[in-house]
């Protein structure tokens, strides 16, 4: 059994585009200026380009999803399981713990043999990394419409042209030596000679953002030919997952909260599902379930993760020499320390580049996520403020963050290591945030309470992320924070938008004029709201559920709510669940 997962766990995806709307600039007394012969260059994030594994012949391997790709990650499951059983078994009942470990590690090595690597970084595999060295207008339909898919990018294709616009495909799990040679080369040999431009903008989106912190250090000859550069929420200190997979610092090795009760419900949701399983693993030997942990970790390293530098280019710097000292030590993994030392010295000198790129007359922004913890799997989860995936302080290039469900403290006064204007204000309003000793006080804009991975589904964000990259009357925040204030809430537009095209394309004869009152005033609200880029979470969402019930009441759309037995189900599995963990926390 195989399938396809892409990994917004580790990291992952995502994030910009959408076009603002007129009359929304007009009413800020705005005008913008649209740069539409500067090329756009999108630097995408994890999971946003295949990795195609080939045959002995060169020819992409067909399966039940498409094709087999080394990332997103192809994972055979079954390998895990035929390895692991049998001593899975015998550890219950005899307890060898050590050789169920080492079958869970040789099971997680054997499943994910498509991303196997020797120790200098070199697939086993045969592997294909298109890179489209065309603008998207050379695109098939097929091809454009399924990185639209990827990154919505309909919306910049349209403003700009779509010969504008390339996308840099780049290996997720690859070199970031060599993505970042790729990418000087790419805009030399490529985008300059095909579109006669002086000058590119560059559009770094999440891990892309590792790409490029390493390019500013790698190149700075090529400071003068970026107009424009844009980080969307990226991983500028790598990420805290990353840094404790690495050093093998996961909660679920210390945390049992994590383990048998948070982590689970993350993953598959509110569901009796869940609680049925949470409860199998805490009847499990506690000795077993980390044997089997532990080994899957040390696999899943050993498989390519020891080998790739990107994802070490993941790890944040407090966690480097702890993670390097545990994998990288070994000589024949010296090329491999030495490319990520290398990235570790390009971080540290990312302050000193940026200054000096924009020295050179380049505008550089960026665009963070905030206000809620990290993903369960990581040590400080419910502690270290960020996107889920990336922490803050990373992401914002080094602002200040309260704890998650705290405040920096009454009186509190901005620290000024990168603005000390009196007349800007810096500090968020719900006293959280700290933009002043971040790298880019004036030109960062910070979005609470939004998933790292749904950036795509915020229409406010990414038509700010579009404006920011294509407007030349954008410089700062304070150019236009009527419509794009520098700090704002989070919101999830792509589900409210369904249901509008829904009802648009209802056949409405048979719905009472009660039915319809309902509908069109619910409809009405949401549109409403929108319209308006200073976002209101808690009215946008009790809008889309007044929209959801009205419309499934009127059967235009399936009821998608859970059924009274599910819910019966789920409360159900949930006190026992609830039950079992305090049995066995008493034993």
């Amino acid at each position: 059994m195989k399938f396809k997962k892409i990994i917004s766990i580790i990291l992952s995806l995502a994030m910009v585009v959408s076009i603002v709307s007129v009359s929304a600039m007009a009413d800020s007394g705005y005008v913008a200026d649209y740069d539409k012969d500067t090329p756009i260059i999108i630097v995408h994030g994890m999971s946003q380009n295949d990795t195609y594994v080939l045959d002995e012949n060169g020819e992409k391997i067909p399966d039940e999803t498409g094709y087999v790709t080394g990332w997103p990650l192809e994972i055979d499951v079954m390998a895990l399981v035929k390895v692991a059983v049998v001593p899975l078994i015998l550890a219950i009942l005899t307890g060898d713990n050590d050789s169920l470990y080492e079958a869970a590690k040789q099971g997680a090595y054997d499943g994910l043999y498509y991303i196997h690597k020797d120790a200098e970084g070199n697939y086993l595999a045969n592997v294909d990394v298109p890179c489209y060295e065309y603008p998207m207008s050379e695109m098939s339909d097929e091809l454009r419409e399924y990185h639209f898919k990827l990154l919505p990018l309909q919306g910049l294709c349209d403003l700009v042209g779509a010969e504008t616009v390339y996308y840099f495909g780049y290996d997720s799990f690859g070199s970031i030596k060599h993505e970042t040679e790729k990418l000087h080369h790419y805009i030399h040999d490529v985008v300059l000679p095909q579109t006669g431009a002086q000058q590119v903008r560059l559009c770094n989106i999440s891990l892309g953002g590792t790409i490029g912190v390493s390019y500013l250090e790698t190149y700075p000859e090529d400071y003068e030919l970026i107009k424009r550069m844009e980080y969307v929420i990226p991983a500028i200190d790598g990420s805290d997952i990353i840094g404790d997979l690495l050093t093998g610092n996961l909660s679920v090795f210390y945390d049992d909260n994590v383990l048998y009760n948070e982590l689970l419900v993350t993953l598959l949701g509110d569901t009796y599902l869940a609680y049925l399983i949470n409860i199998v693993l805490r009847i499990l030997p506690e000795d077993v379930i980390d044997a089997t942990l532990h080994g899957v970790l040390d696999g899943l390293i050993s498989a390519g993760v020891r080998s790739t530098t990107l994802i070490w280019a993941l790890c944040p710097t407090d966690y480097y020499q702890q993670a390097r000292a545990m994998w990288l030590e070994d000589e024949e993994y010296a090329s491999i320390a030495a490319e990520v030392d290398a990235y570790m010295l390009a971080r540290k000198n990312f302050p000193e580049n940026i200054a000096e790129l924009k020295a050179s007359g380049a505008e550089v922004f960026n665009i963070v996520c905030h206000g809620g913890g990290m993903f369960p799997l990581c040590r400080d989860y419910n502690v270290t403020n960020g996107d889920g995936i990336v922490h803050a302080e990373s992401a914002s290039m080094g602002a200040t963050f309260a704890n998650v469900g705290e405040t920096l403290g009454d009186g509190y006064k901005a620290v000024g290591t990168y603005c000390s204007d009196p007349a800007h204000n810096h500090i968020s309003p719900d006293n959280t945030v700290d933009a002043t000793t971040g790298l880019l006080p004036c030109t960062t804009w910070y979005i609470s309470h939004q998933a790292h991975e749904m950036l795509p589904d915020n229409d406010v964000a990414l038509k700010m992320a579009f404006e920011i990259m294509t407007d030349d009357n954008m410089v700062d925040v304070y150019s236009n924070p009527e419509v794009y204030p520098q700090f704002n809430e989070g919101r999830l537009s792509k589900i409210a938008k369904g249901y509008l095209a829904s009802w648009k394309e209802a056949d409405k004869s048979d719905l009472t004029d009660e039915e319809i009152q309902a509908i069109e005033a619910a409809v009405a609200e949401v549109e409403k709201q929108l319209d308006e880029t200073i976002v209101d979470n808690a009215g946008w969402k009790a809008a889309v559920e007044d929209l959801r019930v009205a419309l499934a009441d009127a059967g235009v759309i399936e009821d998608t709510a859970p059924t009274e037995l599910e819910n019966t189900l789920t409360l159900i599995t949930k006190y026992l669940s609830e039950g079992v963990n305090f049995i066995y926390d008493m034993i």
